[in-house]
């Protein structure tokens, strides 16, 4: 991955910071912030039970989908909510994998 695009995203998010805290206003942003980094925390500690393992094991996208969201909801931003939420609404995945390079696809595909 380029590292032109790793660079990008703080970029992105600084601007969405200045956007929504003009929009909405400081505290109702650093509100959310917080409310999406708790969020996020719950879904990364939520733990596997023997009883889950079933579950797990039918379908793992579903919970690697959930680790991921929690990460990027835990991440201060909008962009990296915004893509969280995506992650953890299953009819929206798609626009999510859409956006991955076709590259990093195949890598995963092959190994």
């Amino acid at each position: 991955m380029n590292l032109k695009y790793i660079l990008f995203l703080p970029i992105i998010e600084i601007l969405l910071f200045i956007l929504f805290g003009d929009f909405f206003g400081f505290f109702p942003v650093i509100f959310y912030i917080f409310i999406t980094g708790i969020i996020g925390l719950i879904l990364l500690k939520s733990g596997i039970n023997p009883s889950n393992y079933k579950d797990i094991v039918a379908n793992p996208k579903d919970w690697i989908y959930k680790k991921i969201a929690g990460l990027l909801l835990l991440i201060p931003g909008f962009a990296s909510d915004l893509m969280g939420i995506m992650l953890l609404i299953s009819s929206l995945r798609s626009m999510i994998w859409g956006i991955v390079p076709e590259k990093t696809k195949s890598y995963f595909y092959n190994h």
